[in-house]
């Protein structure tokens, strides 16, 4: 496998994107898990806190994250605009620099842990034309509840939720509203296959299983996976194989 760390100048961040990538070392049309990471890391969380990269060489797959902070993956209220970053200028970006990834929605895939979770979700219902499927590893799907508990004081949170989203009306009924966006996507027939997975010691597990009923009563198709643990990569790492068999991707 190939690791690469690259910036690029991004015109929507008006700064210089960071990437993380690992490629297999032959092959053209390689097929693709854009990852997302969660709060307060960066774009090597997945790279140096799970095996992606020994799963990568034996699934024959390309991974490549890029740092959005604590934003959420939306344009925030106060800070970059992360949703038009993901959804125009990453991943065309990044197959300039590597032409080998593949362009077939079928063989790009997006996921990501807590925070990134949510942005992958969100990301691959705003651009169903991308991704075929997207798994969220304890992922905040259910951000307007998250949200409201935050501000009841019934949940604890940060500023970052206020940065990122300004107020609760920002998360209902619009463009950063997985549900909302769901139903839309099923409705048009092109919502992506969901796989989640959550450690029933998790601080988040309740709202998660709101957020999976929530997401199939829509009627997209979700995949769900719990096992005891907490809210960490220790718990996560452990079902990556899992997900990347779940992506139908060929072990080698």
């Amino acid at each position: 496998m190939a690791t690469l760390r690259f910036t690029f100048p991004s015109k929507v961040l008006r700064s210089q994107a960071e990437i993380r990538a690992v490629i297999p070392d032959k092959g053209e049309d390689c097929a693709v898990l854009w990852v997302l990471h969660g709060a307060n890391a960066d774009c090597n969380e997945w790279f140096h806190d799970s095996s992606i990269v020994r799963l990568a060489r034996q699934y024959n797959l390309a991974v490549v994250s890029t740092s959005i902070f604590n934003g959420f993956g939306v344009n925030m209220a106060h800070g970059a605009r992360y949703a038009d970053y993901l959804e125009t200028e990453w991943i065309p970006a990044v197959r300039a620099v590597l032409p080998c990834l593949s362009e077939k929605k079928e063989k790009n895939f997006v996921a990501g842990v807590s925070m990134g979770g949510f942005a992958a979700f969100r990301l691959a219902f705003n651009r169903p034309d991308l991704f075929s499927r997207a798994g969220a590893f304890a992922g905040s799907i259910g951000m307007p509840m998250i949200f409201e508990r935050f501000e009841r004081g019934i949940q604890p949170g940060h500023d970052d939720f206020y940065h990122a989203f300004g107020s609760y009306q920002n998360l209902v009924q619009n463009e950063n509203d997985v549900i909302w966006l769901a139903q839309r996507r099923v409705k048009d027939g092109t919502a992506p296959r969901l796989f989640m997975f959550c450690g029933t010691e998790d601080f988040g597990y309740a709202l998660n299983t709101i957020a999976r009923d929530d997401l199939r009563m829509t009627g997209v198709d979700v995949t769900w996976i719990e096992a005891p643990g907490t809210h960490d990569f220790k718990i996560w790492d452990a079902q990556l194989p899992a997900f990347l068999d779940w992506l139908e991707v060929a072990a080698q």
